[in-house]
Parts: C-alpha cells; structure tokens; sequence
C-alpha cells in the first residue's frame, strides 16, 4: 500500500467514526464559553459520542459550516503545564 493509500484510508476511517458515533453538540455556535464569557464559540463544538479522550471526555470536535459537511482537519494539541 502506498502513501496516498494511507491517506486516504486513514480520512475514510475518521468519517466512519463521526457516523457511527453521531455528534453531541453542547456549546453551539455564537454561545458564550462556559468560565471565558468574553469568548464566543465561532462554530458549533462538543464531542463524538461513546468515545474517549485524555481528559475523560469525549473526543473533541468542531462543526463548520462548510458544506458538504465532512472531516478535514485534526488537531492535537500539548499541554505544557499540565505535561
């Protein structure tokens, strides 16, 4: 299997994830972030359902409004302080 394979697997397998597990939307777009009231949720945002992450909660995720709708970024992000 070659690189572009792979690419292209990994994108498909990521939008199985999304439709199998459906998306709770908890802080919608144009709503005030829960301590931060200054921000403003630019997009929808919440988690995958029935999923995990490093904090105990489900895997983050952001809804543009871009359509057609479908996965095109990951994030990943470190926490210094926290290590």
């Amino acid at each position: 299997m070659n690189n572009k394979e792979y690419d292209r697997l990994f994108w498909e397998e990521l939008e199985r994830l999304v439709k199998e597990c459906g998306i709770i939307i908890d802080r919608p777009r144009g709503t005030e972030h829960p301590r931060f009231k200054e921000r403003i949720y630019p997009v929808d945002y919440g988690c995958l359902r029935e999923t995990s992450s490093m904090d105990g909660g489900g895997i983050d995720i952001w809804v543009g409004t871009k359509e057609p709708k479908k996965v095109d970024a990951v994030l990943c992000t470190i926490d210094m302080l926290k290590r």
